[in-house]
């Protein structure tokens, strides 16, 4: 009942896409969330680089073992305090837009990044006017998608403008097109004192907003010093079942992307979720 996906730099030792292709294939995955940059940090993928042929390559050389480009990530602060900073990035996302269609995805997705540089944390993040910032800038990526066919996969975070269900249903009701998507990451959205809810606030999100679920994060967790923090599936926190029954429910054959999940605990994971 799910798409169940990896991200591509979860993966030790990847120096080739046909390296990606082959240690993919041995944890008996077959989508993949393919961060270019992450992945592959000596091959220049910015918005001058990247191009049909690339596309094109990956898409064939993932396809001989059975695998495909299920999101390519283009995760970056898209509220970069830094006008150049910020123009640049957004080029680079719009450029992921353009040419997903040649590596075989179907959305291009980020988080919304911080008003500090460095994603630091700060609650100058929570204000109105960060977030109707926000909401431009994704309109703007949004106009460029629905231009190219492709969707827009936004995935917010407790340090975000993006924080709660309720600013992701704010920026729903902001932006009203069929190629803006969200990518639900529960564990982005949890803190130490309200973990226990963690099904409820699931639940309510696709209650809310599951018409707009393009794809889910499966992060498990634990609380370490008094934080959220990521662990491989199945050994933290995370009531995994009762998610996994939800998105079952409400979105059929979703991509569900085991995300934190590392090289050989990736083939586990995989047998533990398709029994």
């Amino acid at each position: 009942m799910f798409n169940l996906a990896i991200r591509g730099h979860d993966l030790s030792g990847v120096q080739t896409p046909e390296d990606l292709a082959e240690k993919a294939a041995v944890q008996e995955i077959h989508n993949l969330q393919l961060a270019l940059g992450a992945s592959f940090p000596n091959m220049d993928s910015s918005a001058q680089a990247i191009n049909p042929g690339m596309g094109t390559y990956f898409k064939n050389t993932l396809a001989k073992k059975d695998l495909q480009v299920a999101i390519l990530s283009c995760y970056s602060n898209l509220i970069h305090p830094d006008p150049v900073a910020r123009e640049e990035i957004l080029q680079k996302f719009e450029a992921y837009l353009a040419h997903a269609r040649f590596f075989g995805a179907s959305m291009v997705a980020s988080e919304t990044g911080s008003v500090i540089p460095g994603l630091g944390y700060t609650e100058d993040n929570f204000q109105d006017e960060v977030f109707e910032d926000l909401i431009g800038v994704v309109k703007r990526l949004v106009a460029k998608g629905e231009k190219m066919g492709t969707l827009v996969g936004i995935e917010g975070g407790l340090n975000h403008p993006l924080y709660s269900l309720d600013r992701i249903d704010q920026l729903l009701a902001a932006i009203d097109s069929e190629y803006l998507g969200i990518i639900l990451d529960p564990s982005n959205l949890i803190t130490p004192e309200n973990y226990e809810s963690q099904v409820a606030i699931v639940k309510d999100a696709f209650e809310r907003f599951g018409d707009k679920i393009c794809a889910f994060h499966l992060k498990d967790f634990v609380i370490e010093e008094g934080k959220v923090q990521p662990v491989d599936f199945g050994t933290g926190l995370m009531n995994t079942q009762a998610i996994l029954d939800i998105i079952a429910s409400y979105k059929p054959y979703c991509y569900v992307v085991l995300e934190g999940t590392q090289n050989d605990a990736i083939k586990r994971a995989v047998k533990a979720i398709n029994g």
